[in-house]
């Protein structure tokens, strides 16, 4: 039962993401968020077992086409796609306004889970969300002490 009431967040759609998430299913997790924001290509059904060729054919946003997956195998689970690139240091962004707002989606989407699971593919993807989970830990941490 404490599985189903968990709210995870899955910060990748990727050959981890879709793992994780069929294990999460097998688990009884009902509530799950998956951001991405790469689109399905040909080489991902192979791998990713979330995906279908259709999806790929149609270049599906893969936070959508794997919540969409997750759907068809567990229609009362509770399901999100979140369309984001994850702000990385030494990135290009497009400009302060939009970062700021980038950084500050990331960081609701951190406090509205109980696990924040991360699943991408390069070091720099992991960094801010690290920083903003161990912020959320620290202060809910300090909030149950007084």
């Amino acid at each position: 039962e404490r599985m189903k009431s968990l709210r995870f967040l899955l910060l990748g759609a990727g050959t981890l993401g879709c793992g994780v998430a069929r294990t999460l299913m097998g688990w009884g997790v009902r509530k799950m968020t998956f951001v991405d924001s790469g689109r399905v290509s040909l080489s991902n059904p192979v791998r990713q077992n979330l995906f279908t060729h259709e999806d790929a054919a149609q270049g599906r946003l893969k936070a959508t086409a794997a919540r969409d997956a997750v759907k068809a195998v567990m229609p009362d689970a509770e399901v999100e796609s979140v369309e984001m690139e994850i702000p990385m240091p030494g990135h290009p962004h497009q400009s302060a306004e939009c970062l700021r707002k980038a950084v500050q989606r990331l960081q609701d989407l951190v406090a509205a889970h109980d696990v924040v699971l991360m699943l991408t593919d390069s070091r720099e993807s992991r960094w801010l969300p690290s920083l903003l989970v161990a912020a959320a830990q620290r202060r809910q941490s300090t909030s149950e002490q007084q």
